[in-house]
């Protein structure tokens, strides 16, 4: 099997697409610039999952290019608000 299956890519695409990638940077530049962080304490958390979850994570990691740390954050935070949120409206 030939690993080059794809054409290279013309001087056209290739500017294309470091236009899209410099437009994400400065849009990105711009989100960080206008929000305030607060580093919050960390605590190590391990988890047991099937294998299929950490496949997909990885799959992910490729993507995007972030960290397994991110991606894991970036999936679990709004379930996890989302489910407090429902067990103290349960509470009251």
């Amino acid at each position: 099997m030939n690993k080059f299956s794809k054409p290279p890519l013309t001087h056209k695409e290739k500017k294309k697409r470091a236009e899209a990638f410099l437009n994400f940077i400065e849009c990105q530049n711009n989100t960080i610039l206008n929000k305030n962080f607060k580093k919050e304490p960390v605590k190590t958390l391990y988890l047991r999952a099937p294998e299929s979850f950490c496949n997909d994570i990885k799959e992910i990691m490729v993507l995007t290019g972030l960290s397994m740390n991110a991606v894991c954050l970036e999936l679990l935070r709004p379930a996890i608000k989302r489910k407090l949120r429902e067990i103290k409206n349960d509470l009251i």
